[in-house]
C-alpha cells in the first residue's frame, strides 16, 4: 500500500467516527512529531500495538478489499503482566469494502455493528487440514442467542448487535452497499495478528508500505521504527 492511501484512509475513518460521536484515545489524533515526543509512560501502548492499522491484505485494491482499524486495548501474550486479557478494536469499512476469508487459531471475537452501513458476515467451517468446508452446517451465537448456519450463509447484523466468531471458523465481513460508511467493533481474547491469522488464497494481514508521502498518522506497525529514530 502507499502511505498516501493509509493517510487518506485514517482521515476518512476519523471523519466517520466524529460523525457518529465516537472518540478514541488522545494519541489516535497525534501527528508523527507528537509521537516522537511521547515519554516512557507510553511504552505499554507501543509494545501492545495499540493504535491505527490499515491494510489491503496484499490485494492491491483497497476500495474493495481492506479495512481501517484502531486497537483500543489489547493484552500481550509475551508479557502477561502488561495489558489486559482481552482486546478491543474499532473498525471502519467503506461501502462495498470487505475482508478476505480467514480464521483464527486461538482468538474468539465478537464482531459488533455500531453505526452507519449494514454489517454482513459470511461463515464456513474449516476442515482439520485448514481448508474451507463448503458443505457442512454449524452454529454461532448472535448476542448470546444460538443460530444455526449452512455453509456460506450470510448474516446481516443490525446496529447494536454482534456475532461471535470462534477459532477455526472461516469468516469474512463487509459493509453492505446501502447506508454509507460502517463503524463496527471487535471485542476478543488477546489479538496476535502476526501469528493467529489463517487467510485463504494469497491474502495476508501485513503488507509493504510505499512511502510516497510523509506519514500524517502512525500505524501501530510504525512504532519500532519510531523508537529507532527517536
Amino acid at each position: 500500500m502507499k502511505r498516501s492511501q493509509i493517510n487518506t484512509a485514517i482521515d476518512n475513518a476519523q471523519r466517520a467516527l466524529a460523525e457518529h460521536g465516537v472518540r478514541l484515545p488522545q494519541y489516535a489524533y497525534w501527528s508523527s512529531a507528537e509521537w516522537r515526543r511521547a515519554g516512557p509512560e507510553y511504552a505499554r501502548v507501543t509494545r501492545n500495538g495499540l493504535g491505527w492499522a490499515v491494510t489491503d491484505f496484499g490485494q492491491g485494491d483497497f476500495d474493495k478489499v481492506g479495512i481501517t482499524m484502531f486497537d483500543v486495548r489489547n493484552g500481550n501474550v509475551e508479557r502477561p503482566e502488561e495489558g489486559t486479557p482481552y482486546g478491543e478494536k474499532i473498525f471502519v469499512l467503506q461501502p462495498g469494502q470487505r475482508l478476505p476469508f480467514h480464521f483464527h487459531w486461538k482468538k474468539t471475537e465478537d464482531i459488533i455493528s455500531y453505526h452507519g452501513g449494514t454489517l454482513m458476515v459470511q461463515l464456513y467451517n474449516a476442515f482439520d487440514d485448514e481448508t474451507m468446508d463448503e458443505a457442512s452446517a454449524g452454529h454461532v451465537y448472535c448476542d448470546g442467542v444460538r443460530r444455526e448456519f449452512s455453509a456460506g450463509q450470510v448474516f446481516e447484523i443490525p446496529h447494536g448487535s454482534s456475532l461471535t466468531i470462534t477459532p477455526k471458523l472461516y469468516h469474512r465481513f463487509w459493509a453492505k452497499d446501502d447506508a454509507g460508511v460502517l463503524v463496527g467493533g471487535e471485542i476478543s481474547t488477546i489479538s496476535v495478528p502476526k501469528t493467529d491469522n489463517r487467510f485463504g488464497g494469497n491474502a495476508r494481514r501485513f503488507v509493504p508500505i510505499e512511502e510516497d508521502e510523509p506519514a500524517r498518522w502512525l500505524l501501530n506497525i510504525d512504532y519500532p521504527q519510531l523508537h529507532e529514530t527517536a
